[in-house]
């Protein structure tokens, strides 16, 4: 899944990403926290690990997949901490300044399990540190999730990004297919399959769970698909929340 899941987000990937990242933590910076040691929650393919590093941080990453953290490795080199592990069950460690889960991976998280969750990204939030992460909004379930769509890459790769029914819990189902040219068999295509499931979080949902985390909730911030964040968040016109909360 993890090299097919990098081309179907390319161009965003590339483009977008890095810049996005960048603003979200220099929005650390502003709340006080501009270097130290940094946990990146749900790491990937180790883009996010870069931003950090980029910006001063000692940054260490965690991932359920091994996929993505071999990828992850690839592109850091031995010098970056990186360990298998997930929400809500995280690892233990010594405790960050700055601790984030970037690119909808509390949207992964079900609802039964959202306090656990955010306990665990608080409980390796050093005193004084902050937490970052993103949620996506209703608008996304109703775009990006509630359609389906073609895509190709550069290499060939054709991809198929297919809606599906909600699961039991009410979670927004996707299957990403992947079709590869068959060097062997000229005109034919193997195919791979990844399984996508994200659970929207009401906003009163997150602050109760940050409440009973112990965790000061500093702001709310809109993002919207196109790149700006505002001040206040419009389920209009808003992707995502972006959360900003400090460990007293």
């Amino acid at each position: 899944m993890a090299p097919d899941y990098e081309a179907f987000v390319g161009d965003e990937v590339e483009n977008r990403y890095p810049q996005w990242l960048a603003g979200l933590i220099a929005l650390a910076g502003e709340h006080g926290v501009t270097g130290g040691r940094a946990l990146d929650v749900g790491c990937g393919t180790g883009r996010s690990l870069v931003a950090l590093g980029l910006a001063g941080f000692e940054a260490a990453g965690i991932d359920p997949s091994r996929g993505m953290m071999a990828i992850a490795r690839e592109r850091l080199g031995d010098g970056v901490e990186l360990e298998v592990g997930g929400l809500p069950d995280l690892p233990p460690g010594p405790p960050a300044d700055l601790v984030t889960a970037f690119n909808d991976i509390i949207n992964c998280v079900p609802p039964r399990q959202l306090d656990a969750a955010i306990a665990a990204l608080a409980a390796r939030v050093a005193p004084g540190g902050i937490l970052l992460f993103d949620a996506n909004a209703p608008l996304t379930f109703t775009s990006f999730f509630g359609r389906t769509f073609c895509r190709t890459a550069p290499d060939g790769r054709f991809m198929v990004w297919e809606s599906i029914e909600d699961d039991d819990e009410g979670g927004a189902r996707a299957q990403l297919h992947v079709f590869h040219p068959d060097p062997e068999r000229p005109g034919n295509w193997t195919r791979s399959r990844s399984d996508h499931v994200q659970y929207h979080h009401p906003d009163a949902c997150l602050r109760a769970a940050l409440a009973a985390a112990e965790m000061e909730l500093v702001l709310v911030q809109g993002q919207r698909d196109s790149g700006p964040r505002d001040p206040d968040f419009d389920e209009e016109i808003h992707c995502k929340r972006i959360y900003l909360a400090r460990r007293p």
